[in-house]
């Protein structure tokens, strides 16, 4: 089922009310409801004993939920998901109820590699047969949004469940830079770093780009604000990196490593903002991928948490 632009997504966004960038250790209950809700339409139901004994024979696909059970139980060591008398509700309520992160992606897991491989082994009406509605690219399509849309950081790609980005990038770059973006005088910058999360997290990937750009060349003119150092009106972040450099914001010992970050800090985000973000885009619409707007995220963020810590060593310096 597509996803919908409901009133309060709209108004959520619009206001700038998303989560943090992207949280990795917790499942919002909407989002495990959601969930469920795609379960429901891509694997069909479950009937129990009692119902086929009444004569009660609605479409259902039991071996499918059985499939998903057994084979997360066997892997974590364990009879049963939960106590409840029929198993598509374990599966439920332990995606619900369940504390652990990691036990709960592997649920999700293994439930989508089973509804990424019906097409191979359920016919099309065999699949309306057991009351399946909603096909597999859809169903993985919409739990990929879902978890944009929550602000978690993770997505199910190539029959696993990756993180949206490196560990890495996310503890050692973008939540420094987000620290520091909350000192006193960064407010404008800091707001459109998350702008640009807000829209990567909607699907607005060149709005995503462009903002990260933004978010730089604020970064850079609220240093030369805050230290007095002139530019001029409208300066652009090459001319505003040339300032910096020119006050000796970066050690000049860099040499010619200095002059190649220089030219990273010029051409990586203002030219991926001039190529996918800033201008028209023709008669024919281009769609910007994923991961160029990914690395526009990241590279504003390595690059402001470079700017800052700068700033606030020299200037605790005296320089």
């Amino acid at each position: 089922m597509s996803v919908r632009d409901l009133y309060s997504y709209r108004k959520r966004i619009a206001s700038g009310k998303v989560p943090d960038v992207f949280v990795y250790d917790r499942l919002p209950d909407q989002l495990r409801a959601q969930i469920v809700h795609i379960w429901r339409d891509s694997i069909g139901r479950f009937v129990n004993r009692s119902d086929r004994i009444l004569g009660i024979s609605p479409p259902s696909n039991n071996d499918g939920w059985i499939f998903i059970h057994n084979t997360f139980a066997r892997e974590h060591g364990v009879l049963n998901l939960t106590n409840d008398p029929t198993i598509d509700q374990q599966c439920i309520n332990f995606l619900q109820y369940e504390t652990s992160v990691d036990s709960v992606l592997d649920l999700i897991e293994v439930s989508f590699q089973y509804i990424e491989c019906i097409p191979r082994i359920i016919g099309p009406d065999e699949r309306k047969s057991v009351g399946i509605r909603v096909g597999a690219t859809e169903a993985i399509s919409e739990l990929n949004e879902r978890f944009r849309r929550a602000g978690v950081g993770y997505r199910f790609e190539n029959g696993q469940i990756l993180r949206v980005d490196s560990e890495l990038i996310h503890s050692q770059v973008v939540r420094p830079a987000l620290r520091y973006l909350h000192h006193p005088g960064f407010k404008g910058p800091r707001d459109e770093f998350m702008k640009a999360h807000a829209h990567y997290r909607a699907g607005e990937m060149k709005d995503a780009i462009t903002d990260a750009n933004n978010a730089f060349e604020s970064t850079l003119k609220t240093i030369c604000e805050q230290r007095g150092w002139i530019c001029q009106p409208g300066a652009r972040a090459s001319d505003l990196l040339k300032v910096v450099r020119s006050k000796g914001l970066l050690p000049n010992y860099l040499d010619k490593s200095f002059d190649q970050l220089v030219a990273t800090l010029k051409s990586g985000l203002p030219k991926l903002r001039n190529e996918e973000g800033a201008h028209g885009q023709g008669a024919s619409p281009r769609k910007t991928p994923d991961y160029l707007a990914a690395y526009a995220l990241h590279l504003a963020a390595a690059n402001i948490l470079l700017l800052i810590e700068a700033h606030e060593t020299t200037k605790s310096l005296g320089t």
